[in-house]
């Protein structure tokens, strides 16, 4: 390719823009799922360490909601943390359907600006 410098209309410069936007959407919303997929981790290795408990200790178990914590037994927090694993299911879920149609989003609006600019232009996204 020619190392011809074209110039950006106005609307070459709204297309880049809006690739800068969905980029940071996209970065937010895998960071989000991210959270999302430790903390499912999280309810699912206390639920495991719930299961080793001895009669006595299941009896009251302390519970986070907020700033402060609750005590409450075996069968009650087993439901309340299959609650969250559920909830954060379908949280992931729809992120991963967000996180998909972001990345087609970007991956159209990429073909068409390096169709326009070529090397004049850098859309790769890092991968951490």
């Amino acid at each position: 390719m020619s190392n011809i410098k074209k110039a950006a209309s106005a609307e070459d410069q709204l297309e880049i823009n809006r690739f800068a936007r969905l980029h940071k959407t996209y970065i937010e919303v895998k960071s989000e799922l991210s959270q999302l997929n430790n903390e499912t981790q999280n309810i699912a290795d206390a639920e495991d360490e719930i299961l080793l408990l001895d009669d006595e200790a299941a009896a009251s178990i302390p519970f986070q909601i907020g700033s402060i914590f609750v005590h409450f037994d075996q069968d009650t927090i087993s439901s309340k943390l299959a609650e969250g694993k559920e909830s954060n299911a379908q949280k992931i879920a729809a992120l991963q359907k967000r996180l998909n149609h972001l990345d087609n989003e970007l991956k159209q609006l990429r073909a068409v600006l390096y169709a326009k600019f070529g090397d004049n232009i850098h859309l790769e996204m890092d991968e951490e």
